[in-house]
């Protein structure tokens, strides 16, 4: 595509002036190529130099026997110009002796297309070398590794977001990657809680934690409850806590949309089942009883993370909550046709280690369940 305006001409000017790539370079590439590669495959490498008033990244095409470069991304505190050669059909099918050319990164089709330049996302990036960097890039705290983020993604974070700045200098990687890919998740909300749990020290693990986190924090904005408050907002057991908070939320959207009918609902539930509540299934320290109303189904699917909420209108399905101590460990359900056992599932539909324990005790107790509803028919 032709350069349709000042900047795109000036790249395009700029871009003829680049020196083609170093024998140093060539070298730190082959060597890696073979010690992690085997000289095998297809791998990418990204070097990063300044150029005039612009961040350029290059990325180069490597093979056993091939080493070339196909595209550019053009980056600065205005705006950001990507360049590439041709490709035949396919994600990686460069048309080595085609010229680079201007590409149209904003249009949605052209980065569905181009979305390589977005950090090698979809097909990947091997290595990265920071060769020279813009004063503004060295003044935000970027030095010469990108911590795991793609140098593209990691230049623009910078750039444009100064809260990516902010957890950079305070070696926040581990959101800093994160956040450099989901940059529309960092909000007012979850900045504010950021800060006030740095302050706290309170420490992610991994990304899943970094998720699950961002996750917990968005619903207790929803629920209302201060997203400022270290007592929510730094939990001892995060898996627990984003259970908790998550399990919340679900309930109150399940009532927002089912609450009126479940109401409706509820005197036809409870004539139901009256044959079932005072039923009390044990077995050591398992106990298993039937959800006497349809709000409570509602909540044991909420609290379990499955699908159960919504089976409190059906008149064939038993269902049965089996705790241990206390706390709901699975949800079961019986057929009251051929009186067996559907599922008996924990939280997020998983098994755990009473499941046996669980279905057979509900086995072995069928007669009773049986005679009770057929009592229920006779009366």
């Amino acid at each position: 595509m032709k350069p349709r305006n000042a900047e795109e001409r000036r790249v395009v000017e700029l871009s003829a002036t680049l020196k083609e790539i170093r024998p140093k370079d060539i070298e730190w590439i082959d060597k890696d190529y073979k010690r992690i590669y085997q000289r095998k495959g297809l791998c990418y490498y990204l070097i990063m130099e300044r150029c005039k008033e612009w961040q350029v990244i290059r990325y180069y095409y490597k093979r056993p026997r091939t080493l070339f470069e196909f595209a550019q991304v053009w980056l600065n505190e205005e705006c950001i110009i990507a360049m590439a050669k041709m490709r035949f059909m396919g994600v990686d099918r460069w048309k080595r002796d085609s010229e680079m050319t201007i590409k149209d990164w904003f249009r949605r089709e052209a980065h569905y297309r181009y979305s390589y330049l977005g950090g090698m996302d979809r097909i990947g990036w091997s290595r990265a070398k920071v060769r020279s960097l813009l004063p503004a890039l060295k003044q935000r705290g970027m030095k010469t590794t990108t911590h795991g983020v793609s140098p593209y993604k990691f230049a623009l974070a910078l750039l444009k977001n100064n809260r990516m700045e902010t957890l950079l200098k305070v070696h926040q990687h581990l959101l800093f990657r994160y956040f450099a890919y989901h940059e529309e998740k960092l909000t007012e909300t979850i900045w504010n809680s950021i800060r006030v749990a740095l302050r706290h020290g309170y420490h992610w693990e991994d990304k899943k934690e970094v998720s699950d986190w961002i996750d917990m924090i968005n619903d207790l904005d929803y629920l209302g409850l201060d997203t400022r408050n270290p007592h929510y907002i730094c939990p001892e057991y995060l898996s627990e806590a984003h259970l908790h908070w998550t399990t919340k939320v679900n309930l109150k959207r399940f009532l927002e949309r089912e609450k009126e009918k479940i109401e409706a609902y509820e005197p036809i539930f409870r004539e139901q089942r009256k044959q079932f509540l005072d039923m009390i299934l044990q077995c050591d320290n398992i106990v298993i009883q039937a959800i006497p109303t349809a709000m409570g189904i509602a909540e044991e699917g909420a609290h379990m993370c499955h699908c159960v909420g919504g089976y409190y209108d059906k008149p064939n399905s038993l269902i049965l909550s089996a705790k241990i101590d206390g706390k709901r460990v699975e949800t079961v359900e019986v057929n009251l046709t051929n009186y067996k056992v559907v599922q008996s599932r924990g939280v997020q539909n998983k098994e755990t280690p009473y499941h046996k324990q669980i279905v057979e005790l509900v086995q072995r107790n069928m007669k009773e369940i049986k005679k009770r509803n057929k009592l229920k028919k006779v009366v």
